[in-house]
């Protein structure tokens, strides 16, 4: 229980105590009105499929396999109590992101100016570079060497686009791409990309703390490219 959840049933239990009143006073009464029960049942279902969440920070999908629910019922519970333990018990969310993970590898696209038409309906024309380019994508390993570039693709083609259709990346513990493989983890269980920033609201404190890191792993590759 420790190893899975970073603290011991006492800890745990003490939390639940808690986090009752609370819960109880604050979201029962609007769940009552609704009627449908939780898909992951009692808060202490809830808390426990949370704080494996942040020990492992594994997929959502793959915590659903334990509970026997969707990811999307996970994605829920996770929402729903995080605001609750927020005033019950501080817990770091960010995961531990070091050079030493075993074999972490870096993704990245880089785009190259090309001669073009100067249409900008052409599909070499970049809307992120305002000119003509040919975009390819660099595998790297965090020590600095290249284990896989693809073909080279028009510039208009958006990065994940030209990771799925390019060879598949090759398996690893870490994959750390930038914000324009938002959809990836689709594919790639392992792979890690920044948080967005939530509509409308600014990005947490842990959310800013993990994106820091993930940037400082990926730097070999951004400023190789």
């Amino acid at each position: 229980f420790l190893r899975i959840t970073g603290m011991s049933p006492e800890k745990f239990n003490d939390i639940i105590k808690k986090l009752l009143p609370i819960w109880n006073k604050k979201h029962i009464k609007k769940k009552k009105l609704d009627g449908r029960p939780y898909g992951i049942g009692s808060l202490e279902n809830q808390l426990l499929c949370l704080l494996i969440y942040y020990r492992t920070y594994t997929t959502q999908l793959f915590i659903s396999f334990w509970f026997r629910v969707d990811d999307a019922t996970v994605c829920r519970t996770i929402k729903r109590l995080e605001p609750f333990l927020s005033l019950v018990i501080k817990i770091k969310k960010e995961p531990k992101l070091t050079e030493d993970t075993l074999q972490t590898l870096l993704l990245d696209a880089t785009e190259q100016r090309t001669q073009g038409a100067g249409e900008s309906k052409c599909p070499y024309y970049s809307g992120k570079k305002k000119c003509h380019t040919i975009k390819t994508e660099i595998i790297m390993k965090n020590k600095g060497k290249i284990i896989q570039v693809s073909d080279p693709f028009p510039g208009s083609v958006h990065d994940i686009t030209v990771c799925r259709e390019s060879d598949p990346i090759p398996e690893s513990k870490s994959i750390y791409a930038d914000s324009g493989y938002q959809g990836l983890e689709e594919d790639y269980l392992h792979i890690k990309l920044p948080k967005k920033k939530p509509k409308g609201k600014p990005l947490s404190e842990e959310d800013k703390k993990y994106n820091k890191s993930v940037h400082y792993v990926r730097n070999p590759v951004e400023f190789k490219f």
